[in-house]
């Protein structure tokens, strides 16, 4: 039976609010963000070093200018990739509000915040975030214009961010962030040691044969205007879904898996493999070439995207390696910590396992979480099937 096509939307809106990228009908779009284009790292990092200071202002994702008075003393933080550079830049004392969800729990304190999402985790609670009376909202690209606008005319700060379409885009994002809450040097920081990590992979795997790789998360690919197909070709696999023409979130055309023939599908920890055609036949699944990758950290547009980077290179390119780190090997022969498990796949939980909150790494590859529903997609995986048993309650 062919699903409603007004599902098929409702999962994507979901899919988009918690990778960060609503696809365009599902949600009111503004001006190009001058945030969003691209900018070498020395125009960063001397724009943010000479601007690191009060009032501060400037143009969001929405096309305005947005004023930061002095530094906010409370903040919240709308999307968990948002949460998650707080944290790194040392400001996650002074956040108030956060959607405060399982794939949120790694972020030690996360807990003791107040969760400003709405019941379903689809939408923000803006009768809460404003109860909060926060000095600065930070607002992710999949939120809509209209919400914005809610919070603004309710007398909040809100800056609202532009997509985040590549690596370049976090670091640029991470700085702006350090910027509004007065963490200049330590955002800075952030970014430098981020970048020297992913330039350290880049490096690594550079001038070697790249396999055929798909990331497969709840029938959804990403394509090559996310981060996440930056991730994988960083990490030195060749995104069949890019190739394939794709350029956003979308769901997977079975034609292309079975034209393309993936040698490797990854997977985020909360979401299954699939177990049929034409998925069966690829040399990825004939071969046990499947890699579970964190989801916390690999559908979170944050520094912490370097992990699964470094996973995925390592699997794909143990020789590359040294001691397992992502040190290049002198000629390119050395071990790896990326071992098979005992259900074939590989894994390199050395690397990747957090050391913070409740997320743990099991010897099969797979993430769980003390919270229940699994990190990152979980809340995803749970809609969709609240979804699915609405539709069949309501079959003629």
């Amino acid at each position: 039976m062919r699903q409603p096509r007004h599902t098929v939307l409702v999962v994507a809106v979901l899919v988009g609010l918690l990778v960060g990228a609503v696809p365009a009908a599902a949600v009111s779009t503004g001006p190009t963000a001058t945030d969003d284009a691209a900018v070498s790292p020395a125009q960063v990092e001397s724009s943010v070093q000479a601007q690191c200071s009060f009032p501060a202002t400037l143009t969001d994702g929405t096309g305005t200018e947005v004023t930061v008075e002095q530094r906010p003393d409370r903040i919240v933080a709308l999307q968990a990739s948002t949460a998650q550079i707080l944290w790194e830049v040392g400001a996650q004392e002074r956040v108030v509000g956060m959607p405060v969800r399982s794939y949120t729990s790694y972020l030690n304190g996360s807990d003791a915040k107040t969760d400003v999402l709405t019941e379903d985790g689809a939408g923000v609670n803006v009768e809460q975030v404003v109860a909060l009376e926060p000095d600065l909202v930070l607002a992710p690209s999949s939120i809509g214009n209209e919400t914005v606008e809610q919070l603004r005319n309710a007398g909040l700060t809100v800056y609202k961010s532009g997509a985040d379409k590549s690596i370049e885009s976090i670091y640029e994002k991470t700085d702006r962030y350090g910027q509004m809450v007065g963490n200049c040097e330590e955002a800075t920081a952030v970014v430098e040691e981020t970048r020297s990590a992913v330039e350290e992979i880049r490096s690594a795997v550079e001038d070697r044969d790249r396999p055929r790789t798909l990331y497969y998360f709840y029938n959804y690919t990403a394509g090559s205007q996310t981060f996440i197909h930056e991730i994988i070709e960083t990490a030195g696999g060749d995104n069949v879904a890019a190739n394939a023409g794709i350029d956003s979130y979308e769901v997977v055309n079975e034609e292309v898996v079975a034209d393309s023939d993936p040698e490797w599908l990854l997977h985020p920890s909360d979401a299954p493999l699939p177990t049929a055609e034409p998925y069966t036949s690829t040399t990825a699944l004939r071969e046990n070439q499947t890699l579970t990758l964190n989801a916390n950290y690999m559908n979170q547009a944050a520094p912490r995207v370097v992990m699964p980077m470094r996973k995925i290179a390592m699997a794909l390119h143990p020789d590359a390696f040294e001691n397992g780190t992502a040190t290049p090997t002198a000629n390119g022969t050395t071990g790896t910590t990326a071992t098979p498990s005992d259900g074939g796949a590989t894994t390199a939980t050395a690397v990747e396992t957090p050391t913070e909150g409740a997320t743990t790494t099991t010897g099969d590859g797979a993430t769980t979480t003390s919270s229940g529903s699994g990190p990152g997609f979980g809340v995803v995986g749970a809609l969709v099937a609240s979804v699915a048993a609405a539709l069949l309650a309501r079959r003629d």
